[in-house]
């Protein structure tokens, strides 16, 4: 009898504890992801939705750093290459491609209408 007595107090206890330490571990996560949907519902409402850039929002401070010795020639050569690749990637990423489609619609539109009243006066 004892035995099971034991047994069901330890099965409390193990369970109490990894009740405990994934409630913990929830309530210290808490924080992180409510900033992460923050940010998130910041960019869709700002930046995708109402076609406004977070330009007064501060920027992360670049942590990157570059090395001034090169080990040969054909290295720096390497370097240069990937960062005008680098530079060439982040300016197709900058784009705001909803706002240019847009654009690009309206053009067309645009230029529709002026064909379709030409035509309308001959």
């Amino acid at each position: 009898m004892g035995g099971r007595i034991h047994g069901f107090l330890g099965g409390v206890l193990l369970t109490s504890v990894a009740t405990y330490y994934t409630g913990e571990f929830v309530r210290s996560n808490k924080l992180f992801v409510s900033s992460q949907l923050q940010s998130s519902r910041d960019i869709i409402e700002h930046q995708i939705i109402s076609h406004k850039h977070g330009h007064d929002k501060i920027m992360p401070v670049n942590k990157s750093f570059e090395e001034t010795r090169r080990v040969s020639i054909l290295e720096t050569s390497k370097d240069l290459w990937n960062e005008e690749l680098i530079k060439a990637v982040n300016w197709v990423y900058s784009i705001d491609w909803y706002k240019f489609g847009v654009q690009t619609d309206q053009a067309i539109m645009d230029l529709t209408d002026k064909v379709a009243s030409i035509v309308e006066k001959k």
